[in-house]
C-alpha cells in the first residue's frame, strides 16, 4: 500500500475544497487526511498507486466551481504496512511562517440556498444569511488565515446543534462551511429610524420595503458595506437621494429583482446576461431602454449599470419590487461606509431609515463594475467578486509594496510569482481614503504574512499614496520610482504574463511625465525592464491645472488658441459662453505659463465642451462619458488628423479636427461620432508606423480613456485589420487602479537585475 502527501495551491480554501477532497477519497476507497495550511491544502492519501493517481487527476477535473488550482505537488511518498487504507478525515488547520494560500472573493448566493430560503418547510425559510460551501461571504469577513470560522467575523456566533451537525457531516453541503448559521444561532437583521425605533427580523425587512415603496431613501447594510436605495422609476426619490448625497450627475446603479426585470430596463446581450448571473455578480453597464427608469438615474447617458441580488437579504428586499437604485453609501469622494454606528452618524442626513444587521464587515469592498466592448470585457471598477484574486506571473519576486496612483487608488503586494492588487480604494487626496488605504494595507500584509523589502511608487513627487505607503513600511531595502505610463503598459503586460517589447498606447487624463510635463496621450515601446517614448498627442496649455477637470471650457480655450490663434479663440469662447469672455481674455494672456499636457482625457473634455456647450461638470470624466453616449447614435466619417515627427517622435496633431468643429459646427451626435472615429484612425496609423519602424507587432492599450467602449471597439478593429495583436485589460481596470500592478511587475524585474 502506498502513502503520498500532496500540496495543492491556489484558491482552495473557503470554496468547499476540503469536503470535496474527503468525498473524492471515499469514492475511490482511499484513507488519509486533508487540512488547510498556510501553504495551501495538504492531503495525505493511503491506498493503491492507481487509486491515488486517479484521485490527483479527478482533483483537477472535478474541483468545485469557485476553486482555482494553481499547482499540485507531491511532497513525499512511501510504502506502508497494512491491508486497509483506514478512514479519511479532515484535520485541524495549521499555520506556518510562509503564507501562500489564496482567499476566495465573496460569492453570490447559489440556487440551492435560494431554493431552501423560499421553501416554507425548510428550517432556513426566509433566513437572510443562508449560505453553504458554494456561496456566501468570504473576503469581506476574513480576519486571518488559515480560513476557519475563528478567523472570521462569524466567530461571535457559536453554531447551534443542528448547524454544527451540518458542519461536521461529511455528506452535508455545509460541511466545513465557515459562515454556516441559521435563525437560532446566526446574525440577525433589523430596521430602525432616527428615533431609534427598531423592527427586527422579517418585520424589519417588510418595514424597509414599505419605506422604499413610499419614495423614501433607505440605507441597507450589504456584504461589503452599505448601499443607499430608493425607487428608480420616479424622479423625486432619485433627486432627493442625489441632493442629500451631493452627487448631482454621476450615474447611479440599479439592482433588478431578476434577469427578466433587468431586461425590462435595459437591452441585455447573452454575454452580459452571463456576467450578471455569474457568481461574481458585478454591476454590468448595459444599453438602457428609454423612458423606463427616471432620467435622473443616469442623466445624459444611454447606458445604465445593472446588477442582480447577490445576498439572501437582497433577494428578500427585492421581492416584487422589480428594481431599486442601489448605490454605494459614502460621502462624496470618501470610502464606503461599513460600520453600523458610522452609518447612523454619517448618513443621518441622507437616509430616512436603516436596514442593519450584526454580522461585522472585516474588509469593506465596493461593487465591481464591468462592461463589454465587442468580445472584450472592460473592468471599470474592481471590487467585490474579483478581489483578492491575484495576477499570476512566471517571475518570482521578493515581497514588494507598490503604492499605486492617487485619484483611482489601489496598492499591490507581491509574493513569489503572485501580485495581489487591493480593491478600488478611492481618491487618495481625501483623508478618509488614506485611512482606508492604511487599514487595507495592514489587513493584506497580515493576511498573507508579507513584509515588503522594497517600495515601488509613482514618479510624481507629491502623491499622498506614496507618503502613506512610506509611513506604513518604515525602512525598506530599496525604493523605486516608476513613471506613470510605463506602469500602465507593464500592468497590461502583467495581466497577460508577457514581458516582450510591446507598443503601449497609454491614454488617460493625467500622469507625471519624465520631461516634467503632464502626459496622457502616449505611444511607448517597452516591457517590464524599461520603455521609450516614441510619440504623443500634441501638447497644449492646461489653464488652471486641476481646475480644468471640472471646468472643461478652460481646455477648450486652450485647444481653440492652438488651432485658431488667440483672437479667434476668444471670439469662439465668447460666442459659446458669453459670461466667460473676460475671463478668457485674461487666461489667454497667461497661457504660456500654464502646465503643458498631451492628455487624451483632457482632449475629450475640451472637444465635448465645444460640442455641447457644457462649461462645468460635477465629476471627472463626465464630459467624455456624455460625448460617448451621444456619439453612439451615429457613424460619422473620420476627420484626418495631422501626423508628423519632431524630436519626441511621432506627433498626433488634433488641430485639424478643432478647425473642422469651428467651421462645420456639427451637432453633438455628429461631432462626437466623428471625434471617436478620427481618434481611432489616427491611433491605428501611428501604431502601424511604429510597428513598421520597430518590427514589433503587439499593441497594449491602457489608461482610463480605454474605458470608453466606443473608442476601444473601433481602435481594436482598426489595429487588428492592420495585422497587429492587441492586448487589453480584462481582470484589471485600464484606469489608474491598474498602476500598482505595473509598478509591482517593474519593481520585481528591477530586483532581479
Amino acid at each position: 500500500m502506498t502513502e503520498k502527501e500532496i500540496l495543492v495551491t491556489g484558491v482552495v480554501q473557503g470554496v468547499g475544497f476540503r469536503p470535496f477532497c474527503a468525498k473524492l477519497a471515499s469514492s475511490l476507497g482511499l484513507g488519509g487526511s486533508v487540512i488547510n495550511s498556510s501553504d495551501g491544502v495538504v492531503i495525505v492519501l493511503r491506498g493503491t498507486e492507481r487509486s491515488i493517481d486517479n484521485y490527483i487527476k479527478d482533483l483537477k477535473d472535478t474541483k468545485p466551481d469557485p476553486a482555482d488550482i494553481h499547482s499540485i505537488t507531491i511532497i513525499s511518498e512511501r510504502e506502508t504496512d497494512g491491508e486497509s487504507p483506514g478512514p479519511f478525515v479532515i484535520g485541524k488547520s495549521r499555520r506556518t511562517e510562509r503564507q501562500r494560500v489564496l482567499i476566495p472573493p465573496d460569492i453570490g448566493t447559489c440556487d440551492r440556498c435560494l431554493a431552501e430560503m423560499r421553501d416554507p418547510s425548510n428550517r432556513r425559510y426566509r433566513y437572510p444569511f443562508i449560505n453553504c460551501t458554494d456561496c456566501g461571504p468570504r473576503f469581506s469577513i476574513v480576519s486571518g488565515l488559515p480560513y476557519d470560522r475563528p478567523k472570521t467575523t462569524m466567530s461571535v456566533f457559536p453554531m447551534c446543534d443542528r448547524c454544527n451537525g451540518e458542519y461536521t457531516d461529511q455528506e452535508n453541503r455545509r460541511y466545513h462551511a465557515q459562515p454556516n448559521a441559521c435563525a437560532d444561532c446566526g446574525p440577525s437583521v433589523w430596521f430602525q429610524t432616527e428615533g431609534e425605533k427598531t423592527t427586527p427580523g422579517e418585520d424589519g425587512i417588510d418595514r424597509c420595503r414599505e419605506y422604499l415603496k413610499a419614495g423614501k431613501v433607505t440605507a441597507i447594510k450589504g456584504l461589503g458595506g452599505f448601499h443607499l436605495a430608493c425607487d428608480p422609476f420616479e424622479d423625486e426619490p432619485v433627486s432627493t437621494l442625489r441632493e442629500r448625497k451631493g452627487r448631482p450627475d454621476k450615474p447611479l446603479a440599479i439592482m433588478a429583482e431578476n434577469l427578466e426585470s433587468a431586461r425590462e430596463i435595459a437591452l441585455i446581450s447573452e454575454e452580459e446576461a452571463a456576467l450578471l448571473t455569474s457568481s461574481r455578480r458585478p454591476i454590468v453597464l448595459c444599453d438602457k431602454k428609454p423612458g423606463i427608469v427616471a432620467e435622473s438615474v443616469a442623466p445624459g447617458q444611454n447606458s445604465i449599470g445593472i446588477m442582480l441580488p447577490y445576498t439572501p437579504l437582497h433577494h428578500l428586499i427585492l421581492e416584487g419590487m422589480e428594481a431599486l437604485v442601489m448605490t454605494s453609501a459614502n460621502p462624496t469622494d470618501s470610502p464606503l461606509i461599513s460600520d453600523n454606528e458610522e452609518a447612523l452618524s454619517r448618513l443621518a442626513h441622507v437616509a430616512d431609515g436603516f436596514l442593519m444587521h450584526n454580522r461585522d464587515i472585516c474588509m469593506k469592498v465596493d461593487d465591481s463594475l464591468v462592461a463589454l466592448s465587442g468580445d472584450r470585457t472592460v473592468m471599470l471598477r474592481r471590487g467585490r467578486g474579483y478581489v483578492p484574486n491575484p495576477i499570476d506571473l512566471s517571475m518570482s519576486m521578493p515581497h514588494i509594496l507598490a503604492a499605486g496612483a492617487e485619484m483611482k487608488s489601489t496598492f499591490s503586494l507581491t509574493q513569489e510569482g503572485l501580485i495581489f492588487p487591493s480593491q478600488y480604494l478611492g481618491d487618495a487626496k481625501q483623508m478618509d481614503t488614506l485611512e482606508y488605504y492604511r487599514q487595507t494595507l495592514d489587513h493584506f500584509t497580515e493576511l498573507y504574512n508579507i513584509r515588503p523589502k522594497a517600495l515601488a511608487y509613482d514618479a510624481h513627487p507629491l502623491y499622498l499614496s506614496t507618503q502613506t505607503a512610506l509611513k506604513a513600511l518604515g525602512e525598506v531595502e530599496r525604493s523605486m520610482a516608476v513613471q506613470h505610463h510605463h506602469a500602465h503598459l507593464a500592468a497590461c503586460l502583467a495581466e497577460h504574463d508577457i514581458n516582450d517589447p510591446t507598443i503601449g498606447v497609454i491614454m488617460d487624463g493625467t500622469g507625471y511625465g519624465s520631461d516634467g510635463t503632464i502626459w496622457g496621450g502616449e505611444f511607448l515601446l517597452g516591457d517590464w525592464s524599461g520603455y521609450r517614448r516614441l510619440g504623443h498627442f500634441m501638447t497644449a496649455g492646461l489653464p488652471g491645472g486641476d481646475r480644468s477637470v471640472l471646468e472643461p471650457w478652460r481646455y477648450s480655450l486652450s485647444l481653440l488658441t492652438e488651432a485658431l490663434g488667440e483672437k479667434e479663440a476668444i471670439k469662439e469662447v465668447s460666442r459659446m459662453w458669453p459670461e466667460r469672455a473676460e475671463k478668457a481674455k485674461i487666461i489667454v494672456k497667461t497661457m504660456k505659463s500654464s502646465p503643458l499636457t498631451s492628455s487624451c482625457g483632457r482632449l475629450f473634455d475640451g472637444v465635448s465642451a465645444i460640442l455641447s456647450g457644457r462649461d462645468r461638470v460635477s465629476y471627472d470624466g463626465q464630459a467624455a462619458m456624455e460625448l460617448e453616449a451621444r456619439a453612439s447614435y451615429t457613424d460619422e466619417v473620420p476627420v484626418d488628423m495631422d501626423i508628423w515627427n519632431d524630436e519626441d517622435g511621432v506627433i498626433m496633431d488634433w488641430r485639424p479636427f478643432i478647425r473642422w468643429l469651428v467651421k462645420e459646427k456639427p451637432t453633438l451626435n455628429q461631432g462626437g461620432s466623428a471625434f471617436h472615429a478620427s481618434l481611432a484612425k489616427s491611433i491605428s496609423e501611428i501604431c502601424t508606423k511604429i510597428a513598421k519602424d520597430t518590427g514589433v507587432k503587439r499593441v497594449a492599450l491602457s489608461g482610463g480613456v480605454w474605458q470608453n467602449r466606443m473608442l476601444l471597439r473601433q481602435t481594436v478593429v482598426r489595429l487588428e485589420d492592420k495585422g497587429l495583436h492587441v492586448l487589453t485589460h480584462r481582470r484589471l481596470s485600464p484606469n489608474d487602479e491598474s498602476v500598482s500592478v505595473g509598478q509591482a511587475a517593474i519593481a520585481g524585474w528591477r530586483w532581479r537585475i
